[in-house]
């Protein structure tokens, strides 16, 4: 996680006053508030986020061809609610460019995904075509963080405030998070444990939207979400594993129906 903030420090950097202006210059004039992720993952329990990632530290290469719009549309044909995709380029072999290219194929809601740690990303977010993107708690002090939340609103778009500890939850709670996200991997050594999230979720109030994220691979992981009270799931490995994502997303929440 060190390594993986440290090159998006560099990243940041290297983002030119000039591009930065521009930026805000495309996102000047009135955005009202939007609810179109949260209404999207709060249409049935739960519902999913199907995620779009090319690879990650812990898994290398996860699918090497990457056709973004195939999938986005399999996973708005076959049940998802929302599509989360992984922008981190260095380590998760992402890019932000596919926002707009799956925006273009699904008219589902979009979070981005990605180390935020300054403003300027949340504005190329914006600019980018993210309905979402995700804050994590982790990674960034209670100030930060609420900078970066209110300004997520501000323009237009909604946060997804990631946690895996009980202190991060507090500081969520604090900011005003009204969706969180639990986390099952220890993003220090990428474990997996699914019993951080029923430790987790029995103390966030009821009004919040809570969603379940990593480690769920099968229909069972899925149903232990549900009863431990996920309003959505976020998956992501399982499915680009799958020859077809979308045909694995409709196999697996086929338990639900």
């Amino acid at each position: 996680m060190d390594a993986i903030c440290e090159k998006k420090v560099e990243e940041i950097a290297e983002i030119t006053p000039e591009q930065f202006e521009a930026w805000k210059s495309e996102c000047k004039g009135r955005h009202p508030k939007s609810n179109k992720f949260a209404t999207a993952i709060t249409s049935k329990v739960p519902t999913v986020i199907a995620e779009i990632k090319k690879g990650s530290p812990s898994e290398g290469t996860i699918r090497a061809e990457m056709d973004v719009e195939a999938i986005a549309k399999s996973y708005q044909d076959n049940g998802a609610s929302a599509i989360s995709v992984v922008t981190d380029e260095p380590f998760f072999q992402g890019d932000i460019a596919w926002i707009k290219r799956i925006k273009q194929a699904s008219s589902l809601p979009v979070i981005r995904k990605d180390f935020v740690l300054d403003e300027r990303q949340v504005y190329q977010s914006k600019v980018a075509g993210a309905d979402a993107v995700l804050l994590i708690a982790a990674i960034l002090d209670e100030a930060l963080l609420k900078e970066l939340y209110a300004l997520v609103y501000k323009l237009g778009m909604e946060a997804l405030v990631e946690i895996h500890t009980k202190e991060e939850l507090h500081k969520a709670l604090r900011i005003g998070a009204e969706i969180i996200g639990i986390n099952n991997r220890n993003l220090k050594s990428f474990d997996v444990d699914n019993s951080t999230f029923s430790d987790l979720a029995k103390h966030i109030p009821d009004e919040k939207i809570v969603v379940a994220e990593s480690g769920i691979h099968s229909q069972k992981d899925l149903l232990f979400m549900k009863d431990q009270g996920a309003d959505a799931v976020l998956i992501g490995t399982h499915f680009m594993r799958a020859p077809d994502p979308g045909i694995a997303l409709s196999n697996l929440i086929s338990v639900l129906k």
